[in-house]
C-alpha cells in the first residue's frame, strides 16, 4: 500500500511539472533524471550548430580541440529578473519586500550559491575537470578578476540609467557578469576568453538564476550555465580578416550554453510580507544534472565535422 501511495504521489507531481500548475522546488527531488533532462536544453541547439574549419564565425570548431577543458573558473553566479531592465529599476527597489537583499548582500544569491557551487565543483571533478571559484584565486588572479572590464557588442542595459547598478545581484565574492541578451555577443566572448587566459584556466563558467517575486511567492524560472573559452582554431593570416558583427574570426567563443526550464516555487509570503515558507532543496541536484548535460553536449560537438570554406 505504501508503495502504491508513493507512486501515486510521484505521478501527481510529474503531471504538475509537465503542465502549467505551480510546482515546489523541493518536490523536484521526486522526479527521475530522465524527466529533468527533458527540462534542460542547449542554446543554440546542436541541430543549429555550424562551425567552420578555419575557426571563423560564432560557433567553435570543437573537433579541433576534442578534450573537455581541464581547468575551469566559475567567474559569476547571480540572480536575475528581466523586470530589472524592462522597468528600469534597481534590485533594491524590485526586491525590497522579498527579504532577498539585506546588509548590502543578496541573501537569495548566497543561498543558491551555497547549494550550487559545491555541486558544480564535485560534478566536474568526477568528469575529470577542476573548477575554481574566486575564493580559490591567488592574489594575482584576484587582481585580474576584479580589474578586467567586460564589454558587450549589444548592451543588455538598454535605456537603464547609469545610476542603477546590478552588482548586488551576485553572490558574495563573485562579480556580477551578466550573460548577454543575445547568445553570440562576440565582444563578451572575447573578454571571457581573455579572462580565462589571464586566470590561467582553460575556460570560464557563468551561472545565471532567473527568478521572479510577485509579493506572494518566489519562483526560480530557469537556470543558465554558459561555458566560454578561446577559439580552438588558432588565429592565422588566412582566418583573421576584419570582424563584422562577430562573423569573422573571434579569439573567444561560447562553447556550450545549458538552460533548465523550471518555474519552481521556493518561497511563500503572508500579507505582511513575512516569509512563511522557504526551501532550496533540490538545487544541487539540478545543477549537477545541468553540469552533466553541458559536458555531454560539449563532447557531442567535438564529433561534428566543420564546414569547409
Amino acid at each position: 500500500m505504501k508503495t502504491f501511495v508513493k507512486y501515486f504521489q510521484l505521478a501527481i507531481v510529474l503531471i504538475t511539472f509537465s503542465g502549467s500548475a505551480q510546482v515546489f522546488l523541493e518536490d523536484i527531488n521526486l522526479y527521475p533524471d530522465q524527466v529533468l533532462y527533458k527540462k534542460a536544453h542547449d542554446l543554440p541547439s546542436i541541430n543549429e550548430y555550424y562551425p567552420f574549419i578555419d575557426g571563423h564565425g560564432n560557433y567553435p570548431n570543437l573537433s579541433a580541440q576534442k578534450a573537455f577543458p581541464k581547468k575551469i573558473a566559475l567567474v559569476s553566479f547571480y540572480v536575475w529578473d528581466n523586470s530589472l531592465i524592462e522597468d528600469a529599476v534597481s534590485p533594491q527597489t524590485l526586491w525590497h519586500e522579498s527579504s532577498w537583499i539585506a546588509d548590502h548582500e543578496n541573501r537569495l544569491a548566497n543561498e543558491l550559491a551555497k547549494y550550487s557551487v559545491n555541486a558544480i565543483e564535485h560534478r566536474f571533478d568526477s568528469l575529470g575537470s577542476e573548477v575554481i571559484s574566486p575564493k580559490d584565486f591567488t592574489v594575482a588572479q584576484k587582481k585580474v578578476y576584479d580589474s578586467l572590464k567586460i564589454h558587450y557588442a549589444s548592451s543588455y542595459r538598454k535605456r537603464v540609467p547609469d545610476s542603477i547598478q546590478y552588482d548586488i545581484c551576485a553572490a558574495n565574492q563573485y562579480r556580477f557578469i551578466k550573460i548577454p541578451s543575445k547568445p553570440f555577443d562576440y565582444e563578451f566572448s572575447n573578454d571571457m576568453a581573455l579572462m580565462a587566459k589571464l586566470l590561467g584556466v582553460d575556460a570560464v563558467l557563468v551561472v545565471e538564476n532567473q527568478v521572479r517575486y510577485n509579493g506572494k511567492t518566489g519562483i526560480i524560472q530557469e537556470m543558465v550555465m554558459n561555458l566560454y573559452g578561446s577559439n580552438p582554431v588558432k588565429r592565422s593570416s588566412a582566418n583573421s580578416g576584419k570582424i563584422s558583427n562577430g562573423n569573422g574570426y573571434n579569439d573567444g567563443l561560447l562553447y556550450v550554453s545549458m538552460v533548465m526550464d523550471l518555474e519552481a516555487l521556493f518561497a511563500q509570503y503572508d500579507d505582511t510580507k513575512l516569509v512563511t515558507y522557504e526551501n532550496f532543496l533540490g538545487v544541487d541536484r539540478l545543477i549537477m544534472l545541468m553540469s552533466d548535460q553541458l559536458y555531454i553536449n560539449y563532447m557531442e560537438r567535438t564529433k561534428i565535422e566543420p564546414k569547409k570554406l
